[in-house]
């Protein structure tokens, strides 16, 4: 038990040394840093499961993957999907609180 609390001091010591590093003129306090690093790591987590999510609906055939200028990607509805997408969407509409 003792070992991954120390795992976990260290990256997350790491991560601030990193900022730090890449911002040298920064200081804050504790809260303010508790707040950037938290901002951080839920921006992270979201964009993980937004990927995810995107790599879901491409494999279920709901959107389409386009590659335009520069080589940027877009994902489009599939226009013979909507009512697939509606009935999905609908779902979780009804799940709100």
């Amino acid at each position: 038990m003792r070992g991954d609390g120390d795992g976990q001091r260290q990256q997350i010591a790491g991560e601030i040394l990193s900022y730090l590093l890449e911002h040298p003129a920064a200081a804050d306090t504790f809260e303010g840093i508790a707040r950037w690093r938290i901002a951080e790591e839920i921006a992270m987590r979201s964009a993980a499961a937004t990927e995810d999510a995107l790599a879901w609906l491409i494999r279920s055939g709901l959107l389409r993957e386009e590659r335009i200028a520069g080589g940027r990607t877009i994902y489009r509805l599939d226009a013979g999907k909507r009512k697939q997408a509606e009935v999905l969407a609908k779902g979780r509409e009804a799940k709100r609180p």
